[in-house]
């Protein structure tokens, strides 16, 4: 609690004095990025100390949530000409609700989904009152993103009010993802591709807990078909167009969009199918989140640059059908291992400064690293064992190159069958 009051009465006050243009104190980019992130600091540490004490009462997460508020009405009252006020009126009185119904006991305040949605569209204002948002951040892409937030408060507060079952929680998250697509095609046709990577992140978020809430409350009939749906549209349909509509609206572009939107569809087919045998914790093939994602950042990074582009859309196709290359399932790995959470606000930080140094091109560079990355990772460390299975039996037979012609010829058979056993091993280690 002692976070959330300097968070409060010194850091509140101070930032809305900042963002305040006839303030006394000198509304400068440094002054408020820097008391923006001490906010976001103390709002964190504050929940990592409580957890660590296990001192999370009630009334504390009441406190820690109404420091909030503040704020965020203020940010939402210096945003009036820049966004429909009415989508402002209703993020605000959508979060008072939440927070009501958790004072009523009908609630929870720890849904991290809802709060980064939140943070989001709490942030994205604030950088467009400073004029932050650049090509990024117009006031048409945060209403879309207001609307993602409100649609996915009001569907939370109809949960805790009874009024939604439990086995349809997922399929309304698939909605949010699908809606999330739709506006990412709207966004691409409007050559704003960067705009367009945001929501597919963003609907990225929303399929990650769809699958999460489908394990835990169960889904409908409907359930798997409309996820898969949502995903084909999000990561195949809205990258495809993209494509399309960066190569020039030509046959090129048609013909590229098109196949890649096959690929993307092709994995979720072959995935659907394959359900039942396969492993849950892992995915064969990069899964189709990061293959849109890798074609959307490659998208704005190489907009002008149609070879480079080319590499990076067949390298996302042929990672998303290698079927025999397994892929960690990272939702269900950082459930296993929360404190992988902890380094949360390291990732966000490395965000901003790629953000900040290169604009959008910068911050793509950063997502499109981390997405190469895991996907070349299986690859990586399936050659690391090779050469480690490779030193290791060189070292067990010290008689190699300089043993004479017999014993060389003599031991060829026993050659031929250790490099077959090393292939076979190889192979078994590159699958797993």
């Amino acid at each position: 609690m002692m976070f959330s009051a300097i968070k409060f009465v010194v850091v509140t006050p101070l930032l809305i004095a900042a963002l305040h243009p006839v303030a006394a104190l000198p509304s400068t980019r440094a002054v408020v990025l820097g008391l923006l992130v001490s906010f976001l600091l103390l709002d964190y540490l504050d929940a990592v100390v409580a957890r660590h004490r296990e001192v999370e009462s009630k009334a504390a997460r009441v406190l820690d949530r109404v420091t909030d508020y503040p704020l965020l009405i203020a940010v939402a009252f210096f945003a009036v000409p820049l966004v429909d006020v009415r989508l402002l009126v209703a993020k605000v009185a959508l979060d008072f609700a939440l927070l009501g119904l958790y004072v009523l006991g009908r609630g929870r305040t720890d849904n991290r989904l809802r709060a980064g949605i939140s943070y989001a569209a709490l942030i994205a204002l604030l950088f467009a009152v400073q004029g932050w948002g650049g090509r990024v951040l117009t006031s048409q892409a945060i209403e879309y993103l207001l609307w993602a937030n409100i649609a996915y408060s009001a569907t939370t507060a109809a949960f805790y009010l009874g009024l939604l079952q439990k086995r349809f929680v997922a399929d309304a998250l698939s909605g949010a993802n699908l809606l999330c697509g739709i506006f990412s095609i709207i966004f691409a046709s409007r050559g704003r591709f960067e705009v367009s990577l945001m929501f597919v992140l963003l609907g990225t978020a929303f399929d990650g807990f769809d699958g999460a809430a489908a394990r835990r409350w169960g889904g409908t009939r409907m359930g798997v078909y409309s996820d898969d749906v949502a995903d084909g549209v999000n990561y195949g349909i809205a990258p495809g167009f993209a494509l399309y509509y960066v190569l020039g609206e030509g046959l090129s572009g048609l013909f590229v969009g098109i196949f890649y939107a096959v690929f993307v569809i092709a994995r979720l087919v072959f995935f659907t199918l394959n359900k039942a045998d396969s492993d849950p914790n892992y995915f064969s093939g990069v899964p189709s989140p990061v293959g849109g994602i890798v074609a959307m950042a490659s998208i704005v990074l190489f907009e002008h640059e149609p070879g480079a582009l080319g590499l990076m859309i067949g390298i996302a196709c042929a990672q998303m059908v290698s079927f025999s290359t397994h892929y960690r399932h990272l939702g269900r790995a950082i459930a296993k291992h929360r404190k992988a959470l902890v380094g949360a606000p390291l990732y966000l930080v490395v965000l901003l400064i790629g953000l900040r140094m290169g604009g959008a091109k910068g911050a793509s560079a950063v997502i499109l690293t981390g997405n190469l990355a895991y996907g070349f990772l299986p690859m990586v460390l399936a050659f690391q064992r090779v050469v480690s299975i490779r030193r290791t039996a060189r070292e067990d037979d010290p008689v190699g190159e300089g043993a004479d012609e017999a014993d060389s010829d003599a031991s060829a058979p026993d050659e031929d069958e250790a490099q077959s056993s090393l292939a076979s091993a190889a192979t078994v280690d590159a699958s797993s």
